[in-house]
Parts: structure tokens; C-alpha cells; sequence
């Protein structure tokens, strides 16, 4: 069965991005003062009725990535950014990171390049991280420019 582009009402568009952005129910009913906490529950509710349709098999996916990583998916927290920090720091690879952290290694390789972490890595971990994420090399380190 071919996948169908998901497409959600505008109202739902405005919500999810301003979920996805990490805005709290208050600032979302601020930023649209026309919505009530029924219209983000919907919103949610319209996405995922979305998803089913255009790959029913998505939802399985991600439940079953959360059995395994019950962290994935979810808003990172500052604690999380410093415990991060600290496992580069002792030389953790990334797979072992992932574990302690509860989530996906592509999760993990994801906040080391969003946190400009990549050049903290041990030589091994820099490397793979760059191969798998294709990244330049010559611009891997934010700070070595």
C-alpha cells in the first residue's frame, strides 16, 4: 500500500509545531487565544489519526522503539544535556550513552552535533559520528573554526 502525504487542518498544523518547538499548553493558548486545551488534544488526536492512514504500521514502530528506549521521543532536559556532557567527557562510546540515557543512538548523535559536542568525542566515536552523519569534517568542531 502506497504511503499518502499526511495532511492536517491549519488549526493542527499551528498547535503540533508549537508542541514540537517545546511551548507549554499556557503558551500555546497564549500564541492563539481563539484555542482551548480541547483544540490541542484534537490536534494530537488528528495527527495520529493521520499517521495511521498514511503508514499504519508507524505507530507499532514507535511503540516498539519505546520498549526498548523508554526516553525516545521525549523533550531533552537539561540534566539530560549535562549527563551527556559528562559521558563524552569520561569517553563513553555512543551506544553505551544511548543505554544509560534511555534512548536511540541516532537520538544521541543528533544532540552531540546540536550541542556542538562532536569535537569532545574520544577519535573512535568523532569518527563514526562523522561517517554515519556524514558530516565535513573540516566543520565537524564548531570550535575549531
Amino acid at each position: 500500500m502506497a504511503n499518502h502525504p499526511i495532511r492536517l487542518s491549519e488549526k493542527s498544523v499551528a498547535v503540533l509545531e508549537m508542541v514540537a518547538a517545546g511551548s507549554t499548553y499556557e503558551q500555546i493558548l497564549a500564541a492563539h487565544p481563539d484555542l482551548t486545551y480541547f483544540d490541542i488534544f484534537a490536534a494530537a488526536e488528528e495527527a495520529l489519526d493521520a499517521l495511521a492512514r498514511s503508514e499504519p504500521n508507524a505507530l507499532d514502530r514507535h511503540s516498539e522503539i519505546r520498549r526498548s528506549y523508554p526516553r525516545a521521543y521525549e523533550k531533552w532536559t537539561e540534566p539530560e544535556h549535562q549527563q551527556l556532557r559528562q559521558m563524552i567527557r569520561k569517553g563513553l562510546t555512543v551506544a553505551q550513552m544511548a543505554d544509560r540515557l534511555q534512548r536511540q543512538r541516532s537520538a544521541i548523535r543528533s544532540r552531540i552535533i546540536r550541542l556542538n559536542l562532536v569535537g569532545e568525542l574520544s577519535p573512535k566515536e568523532h569518527s563514526e559520528l562523522i561517517r554515519i552523519s556524514k558530516l565535513d569534517p573540516a566543520n565537524a568542531d564548531p570550535a575549531a573554526g
